[in-house]
């Protein structure tokens, strides 16, 4: 069994502070240190990351482990992918097995590869993480390294856990939103339900437009992304004059008529004057 838990002292950055959300909540009896004694980070009884060149510690010359986008693992990415079930096990333990693997692999989508690839310096990936990297890098104090380290890893699991709370409850209104969509023809896909859609429709290259209720009580159409995470529609609506339409995006990526059937015909419309 380890005796504490082990990572670099000086500067902290996000990777090492969000990997010690997880290993403190998974292993809470061990020690925190902060060191790059090799003494300490070589012995086989300390768990080591992000320093000391063991399997957690990236910073080897010849180290390709890479997420499936190519961007190089980070100490974040390394943790995550080898506890990442029991840290969601112990978050929630009724959990589902699939609903476990899905919020696995989006978490690291939308979240931790960002984190990794700003700790080795993939400045051209664009990510959300940049901005909570600089949050963590702001609880650094020279003069008080540990417990400002402490501080960041509270900070972060906040984060961390909110982001997983999140994605767990995208993933199960998503699967509630499929289970009732219908195809009213390739082009058009129609939602009794509110909910993600996105992610689901990217596999229909021909839909263009989703229609779906609001919790107002009108209706809406929106436009198919031309690409994950595009703001740019495959057919922008047109800003058209009709007493039952309420609003069109001035961008025409989104329309709020005020019932079902004036969506669909609507939708039917664009697709036909195509």
């Amino acid at each position: 069994m380890y005796q504490q838990l082990v990572t670099h002292n000086g500067k902290f950055h996000a990777d090492d502070v969000f990997a010690s959300v997880i290993l403190t909540q998974l292993l809470p009896e061990l020690p925190l240190v902060r060191t790059r004694d090799e003494q300490i980070t070589n012995d086989k009884n300390n768990f080591v990351y992000d320093v000391g060149g063991g399997e957690f510690d990236h910073h080897g010359i010849d180290d390709q482990r890479q997420h499936e986008n190519g961007v190089p693992m980070a100490a974040f990415g390394l943790i995550w992918q080898k506890f990442s079930e029991t840290y969601l096990k112990k978050m929630m333990p009724d959990i589902a097995p699939d609903l476990i693997m899905k919020t696995k692999l989006n978490v690291e989508k939308s979240f931790i590869i960002g984190i990794d690839a700003l700790d080795n310096g993939v400045s051209t990936y664009q990510s959300p993480a940049f901005t909570i990297s600089d949050a963590i890098n702001d609880f650094y104090d020279e003069d008080h390294e540990l417990e400002s380290f402490k501080r960041a890893i509270t900070f972060a699991k906040g984060v961390l856990d909110n982001r997983i709370y999140k994605t767990i409850a995208k993933l199960i209104a998503e699967k509630d939103v499929i289970n009732n969509a219908t195809f009213i023809s390739d082009e058009i896909l129609l939602l009794p339900v509110s909910g993600p859609w996105k992610d689901y429709v990217e596999q229909f290259d021909k839909c263009r437009f989703v229609v779906m209720p609001r919790k107002d009580g009108n209706w809406m159409i929106q436009g198919v992304p031309v690409s994950h995470g595009s703001f740019e529609v495959k057919q922008p609506l047109p800003q058209l004059d009709k007493p039952w339409i309420i609003f069109i995006h001035r961008t025409g990526f989104m329309g709020v008529v005020d019932t079902k059937e004036h969506a669909l015909l609507l939708a039917k419309s664009l697709v036909d004057n195509v």
